[in-house]
């Protein structure tokens, strides 16, 4: 089924510049060839180890935006504090 016929969202006649299914493969490619990943961790390896956490899920119950809500904070907070170079870990 596509659910694009059921949504209400505006048309346009601008074609899709962004070509990203092309171009995702490269830029991941590229990432593998210069080890960016390897670099990043290597760059962090004296960093502050910051751990967050994260208790069992619906453990209050049936599933309620608030667990939502719960994992997108968490989710901030980890982002924020891996702007400061810190070292992130989320254990569940």
């Amino acid at each position: 089924m596509d659910y694009k016929d059921t949504l209400n969202l505006p048309k346009t006649e601008f074609p899709m510049r962004g070509n990203l299914g092309v171009k995702e493969p490269e830029i991941q490619s590229q990432w593998e060839e210069l080890n960016l990943y390897e670099r990043v961790l290597k760059n962090r390896n004296e960093a502050i180890s910051f751990v967050l956490h994260d208790g069992p899920p619906y453990a209050n119950g049936d599933i309620h935006i608030g667990h939502a809500l719960n994992k997108i904070l968490k989710d901030f907070v980890l982002r924020y504090f891996g702007l400061f170079l810190l070292t992130l870990t989320m254990t569940k």
